[in-house]
């Protein structure tokens, strides 16, 4: 049995339902950090996870990148079932599905959570996934003009540190972005119109002046006609 798709259009979750009874290889291509992951199943209990061919030996980080994979969904993945031998490695025994549904958010390293005064805004997103919905019920109001975990701290009476979690996995699951700078927030066209409209104005020549009017009396004009019928008759 060989089973082929992408994360994009098949949540790991789904995807750890139609495997519960399998056994054998799972591969995530380009899933975790655009490293390809390996999973070694025995009837949806997770025994081995590789990254790039290097096992993850303690569970909890085993939960941690199966979590980030299923957030983010993205990622071509690839079943092959097939028999273990007694050669292979089992490093915990983990119910696949459980462990994607029931990862709790605490479980984010001190060193990949975000800077508590990093500001983030929500953007628009096409999904929630069901393990953020209430972490974006309760955070989403604030996040639309902007907020850090500080500033969600006082508004909210979070944690800090919490807060710093949650943002992680909201970021994960790109249903927020880093606030940009207001300089950087301007479209490029405005940019480019104001520049070229000032460079318009350095460019552009003053009007020219008034020429002033000449205007010739009667008796000049007069005279100038008389030259030119004799000039024209002196010709013929």
């Amino acid at each position: 049995m060989a089973l082929f798709g992408d994360l994009a259009h098949h949540a790991f979750t789904d995807l750890a339902k139609v495997l519960r009874p399998q056994t054998g290889s799972l591969y995530l291509h380009e899933a975790y950090q655009g490293r390809t992951l390996e999973l070694t199943l025995l009837q949806g209990h997770l025994l081995a996870l590789y990254i790039d061919g290097f096992p993850v030996t303690v569970s909890n980080e085993a939960t941690q990148v199966l979590q980030d994979v299923s957030t983010r969904r993205t990622g071509a993945f690839e079943f092959q079932k097939r028999s273990l031998n007694s050669n292979e490695q089992t490093l915990y025994v983990l119910p696949l599905l459980e462990t994607l549904q029931n990862v709790p958010l605490a479980d984010v390293p001190a060193e990949r959570r975000p800077h508590p005064d990093t500001r983030f805004q929500s953007l628009a997103p096409a999904a929630v996934p069901g393990a953020l919905q209430a972490t974006w019920t309760d955070l989403a109001p604030h996040l639309r003009v902007g907020a850090s975990a500080t500033e969600l701290s006082r508004a909210t009476g979070r944690t800090i540190q919490d807060l710093q979690i949650s943002l992680y996995h909201l970021r994960a699951a790109a249903l927020i972005g880093p606030v940009r700078s207001a300089e950087s927030l301007t479209p490029p066209t405005t940019q480019a119109n104001g520049q070229a409209e000032r460079q318009a104005g350095h460019m552009t020549d003053p009007a020219p002046a008034a020429q002033p009017t000449l205007t010739a009396s009667a008796p000049i004009i007069n005279r100038l006609l008389g030259a030119l019928r004799r000039l024209t008759g002196a010709r013929a």
